[in-house]
């Protein structure tokens, strides 16, 4: 997990949002790779393992982590292109989410576009580090737009979708599949056969400018 990405990040229970503390046992880098997110409002705690943050421990999300299932196809540099132009991922201050299968092509985009990827519930195993960081979650435990971009897959719940509608910017890009209803406050810019790309117009409520917390390093 990114470091700087912590500070996006939410509790997934109840209460109003709050920054997560990071305890970090081992990291390289800017990259932590074991350690804990604790919440000082309900003072639950997350842990991360290989650099992976488990927001949700559901064997149903955590299971590709450890055992590749078959691929329908393989990633290829154009699927990568293809996705990156579609989430017009040119900054490097730039955080996409990728859900699901998207996470496949997250090293081939890291390849040709510098925005940070935060793959969440990615269906094999990748790698973190190097750009990439990964939580597993039933919902994107993220603060109200607070990323610029995000592409979900087939198999995304309504609860996911609308927690990553929610979490981009205003003008920010959304890429779902043609199967799906394009939520609410996106307006479609172009879709094919297998998906659709639309443009985040929601202005989002003025909230509270939350204080900085850095995280501990034992």
């Amino acid at each position: 997990m990114f470091i700087p990405l912590v500070d996006i990040l939410r509790c997934v229970n109840a209460h109003p949002e709050t920054w997560l503390v990071a305890s970090i046992e081992r990291h390289e880098e800017r990259d932590i790779l074991e350690g804990t997110l604790g919440c000082p409002t309900c003072l639950a705690e997350y842990p991360i393992r290989d650099g992976i943050v488990y927001f949700d421990e559901d064997p149903a999300l955590t299971a590709p982590h450890s055992a590749r299932p078959a691929a329908e196809a393989p990633p290829s540099d154009d699927d990568a292109m293809r996705v990156a132009a579609a989430l017009d991922l040119t900054d490097p201050r730039m955080t996409a989410v990728l859900h699901g299968r998207w996470g496949e092509h997250a090293v081939l985009i890291r390849g040709i576009a510098p925005a940070q990827l935060l793959l969440l519930n990615p269906t094999v195993p990748v790698t973190s580090g190097d750009g990439v960081s990964i939580i597993v979650s039933k919902t994107a435990p993220l603060a109200a737009a607070s990323i610029d971009a995000t592409a979900f897959d087939a198999a995304a719940s309504a609860e996911t979708v609308s927690s990553l509608v929610r979490a981009v910017k205003h003008g920010g890009r959304v890429v779902g599949p043609a199967s799906a209803i394009v939520p609410p406050d996106l307006s479609e810019l172009v879709r094919d056969d297998e998906i659709w790309v639309a443009r985040n117009d929601t202005i989002p409520a003025s909230a509270p400018v939350l204080p900085t917390r850095r995280p501990s390093q034992h």
